[in-house]
């Protein structure tokens, strides 16, 4: 525990509850200091819970934990996780014969009356067991791991008809003279980097985004897992909120897809009033796609020698691809490209074989947009099997809703956005095949994997 109460006001505020969860834990556990570093037996827990559940549900415990082993409990919460109304059931579990720092973390819910386990994930500590710490809130199961000093974890599960999702993670680390804190959201897309000056807690940088996860075309995306990421928020308004009077005036959805020569957006729009381009010169809403394709290890910061500094001008591989979707009759799609970088002969061939395509739907207008990868410097797509590749982009859509009044235009994007600032632009996750954002478990997996096993399959 040392080094854990002086770093609690540094810390978001999800943060700060789990770490103020964990120390009063350890006072709930016992009076006694010694008892502290002992953990909770079964029988003392189960009396612990007789405030939660009937003695019917506790007893449901039992052959769900660790059989035919000794072993302490040395964290436990107890709330809704599964939307029921119902309390669930998180515990931490360490093995007494140990040897290494191990802690199980199981997750119970009340399924048909019946205290069911439906999770158990392996964790590790680094000086206290009680350093893995569990804690039920607004219908999730957050389970805190501390990685080293100052570095820190936490997970969000939730139970959904029968999968088991994980909602989000947020980890904070120390980076030399500043905190840094990373939350990305699997359910909504939503994420944040943030780092503060570690001594005086002052905010040096902050970014906050969607992320737009991009899947091998055709590849089809299991309930549980998100794919469309939804920008109908205030906060991401460039220019023009005065003009903006909610999600029905502007608001869309955007999604990407990949194959080996190509990267595909689709943006789904919701426009009250949609001002199409009846002729040139003409002000309309406009879609555009900003991309930032540098090769960097953290496309937030950058070094120079020994010398780190946010990367808040664009320097190069900065592309940008404004969409007209034309009248929806008889003036097609047309697609203005610009880069930062001096195009090669290759990258200038490639410019052709962009291609757009809209539509009118019922609130709005669907723009969907064909990229090469060999304009944007790419022999192929830069995929790295069994590794998510993240690169900057930023969609953003320019609604007019008066042609003769251009001024009065609102910029909506998936991030907040500056287009000469690469580090404010959001992040495209460049997904192989084997792997999605995010991780949906079925809770009754296993028992069918064991049913079929017994029917010979």
């Amino acid at each position: 525990m040392r080094n854990l109460i002086k770093n609690v006001s540094l810390l978001s505020p999800m943060f700060m509850l789990a770490i103020v969860f964990i120390l009063m834990l350890l006072a709930v556990l016992t009076p006694k200091p010694l008892q502290a570093q002992s953990g909770l037996t079964l029988e003392q827990m189960q009396e612990k819970l007789k405030p939660y559940f009937a003695d019917e549900l506790i007893g449901d415990l039992k052959d769900q934990l660790p059989r035919g082993a000794q072993y302490r409990i040395w964290g436990w919460d107890a709330g809704d996780f599964s939307g029921d109304g119902a309390p669930d059931l998180a515990v931490s579990v360490r093995l007494n014969n140990d040897k290494g720092r191990n802690v199980q973390v199981y997750l119970f819910a009340d399924i048909d009356g019946y205290l069911t386990r439906i999770g158990r994930f392996p964790y590790t500590f680094v000086e206290s067991p009680i350093e893995v710490g569990v804690l039920v809130k607004d219908n999730g199961c957050f389970v805190i791991e501390k990685a080293q000093d100052f570095d820190w974890t936490i997970t969000g599960y939730r139970l959904d008809n029968g999968s088991l999702m994980v909602l989000d993670s947020f980890k904070t680390e120390r980076v030399r003279t500043m905190t840094h804190e990373a939350y990305r959201n699997f359910q909504n897309l939503t994420g944040y980097e943030k780092y503060r000056d570690t001594r005086t807690n002052d905010e040096l940088f902050q970014s906050d985004f969607l992320c737009v996860p991009s899947y091998p075309r055709g590849k089809y995306i299991y309930k549980g897992f998100a794919s469309n990421a939804t920008s109908n928020s205030v906060k991401y308004i460039s220019k023009g909120a005065y003009y903006w009077s909610g999600a029905e005036d502007l608001s869309f959805s955007t999604r990407s897809a990949h194959n080996e020569q190509y990267l595909y957006f689709l943006v789904k729009v919701t426009d009250d009033r949609v001002i199409s381009e009846t002729k040139e010169g003409i002000a309309h809403d406009k879609v555009e796609v900003w991309l930032d394709m540098s090769n960097v290890a953290n496309r937030f910061i950058k070094k120079r020698g020994k010398t780190e500094s946010f990367r808040t001008r664009a320097e190069g591989s900065i592309f940008a691809f404004s969409i007209s979707p034309g009248n929806f009759t008889d003036k097609k799609p047309s697609v203005r490209t610009s880069a930062v970088d001096v195009l090669t002969d290759v990258q200038k061939q490639a410019l052709q074989q962009v291609k757009a395509a809209a539509t009118l739907w019922d609130e709005g207008y669907i723009v969907k947009v064909r990229i090469p990868f060999q304009l944007l410097g790419f022999v192929g797509a830069p995929i790295e099997e069994g590794k998510i590749v993240e690169y900057g982009c930023t969609v953003v859509v320019r609604d007019i809703d008066n042609e003769f009044r251009p001024d009065e235009e609102t910029f909506l994007s998936t991030s907040k956005f500056d287009n000469s600032n690469p580090s404010s632009y959001g992040a495209l996750l460049l997904m192989p095949n084997s792997l999605v954002y995010g991780e949906v478990r079925n809770i009754y997996a296993d028992a069918i994997a064991e049913r079929l096993r017994d029917i010979g399959f």
